[in-house]
């Protein structure tokens, strides 16, 4: 059994002050093995899990099968997202539990229903590099979870965040989570927009914790590997 792990003060004031964290060495091997081994079954064509020249993007055909999406270079599988070991290997993870618990308060979370599924970025090959451009959920929620299944190098289509960003943008809405900003938010979004975003690279079992209001996005994959 693996020990539980936890924030350290340290890492508690680093997610407050900077609106992330990350964690590493939280996720079972076998669990970790199991969604790899579940996405390259469900992979389309003409991904092919042992030869790395047929996972250069982008898909030639776009998917709205909302248990695959493909455009471009983002593959969302998210057919296993609701199976039990799924949800065994991250929001039912006990030291995701424990840290959340500290993040939220003990006695807070709701049981998982699903995961948002196994997310992957297609290796750009030949492409020019591209800006990057971040977001901000709409969706309810108060911690967000992003989890690594494989290692991910540094510019390989990886979690990105703008640091801090979370105590700009927290105030700027109209509601606590639906994407209604208020007017004045219209020009920080454009400015922060531009600035430098930090690469969450990391090995398989790494976790990131960030706060729903954190400006985020995909990465984009400069290098050979899913």
């Amino acid at each position: 059994m693996m020990k539980i792990q936890r924030l350290t003060t340290e890492e508690m004031a680093h997610f407050k002050e900077q609106g992330y964290v990350i964690k590493r060495g939280l996720l079972d091997p076998e669990l970790m093995a199991q969604a790899r081994a579940a996405l390259w079954a469900g992979a389309p064509a003409p991904l092919q899990r042992d030869d790395p020249k047929t996972w250069i993007g982008p898909f030639a055909e776009t998917s709205d099968d909302p248990n695959s999406v493909r455009n471009g270079f983002t593959w969302k599988y998210r057919a296993p997202g609701s199976d039990l070991w799924m949800k065994q290997l991250l929001p039912l993870n006990p030291s995701v539990q424990a840290i959340a618990e500290q993040l939220l308060g003990v006695g807070t979370l709701q049981p998982p229903e699903r995961l948002r599924g196994i997310y992957c970025m297609l290796p750009e090959g030949d492409r020019p590099a591209q800006p990057y451009h971040f977001h901000i959920d709409q969706h309810p929620f108060h911690l967000g979870v992003v989890a690594y299944i494989d290692d991910v190098v540094p510019n390989g289509g990886g979690f990105s965040v703008w640091p801090g960003t979370h105590r700009i943008f927290y105030p700027l809405f109209e509601t606590q989570h639906t994407f209604t900003p208020k007017p004045e938010a219209q020009a920080l979004l454009k400015e922060i927009d531009g600035q430098p975003h930090v690469d969450c690279h990391g090995k398989d079992d790494d976790v990131v914790f960030w706060h729903h209001r954190l400006a985020h996005s995909a990465g984009h994959n400069r290098s050979r590997t899913i």
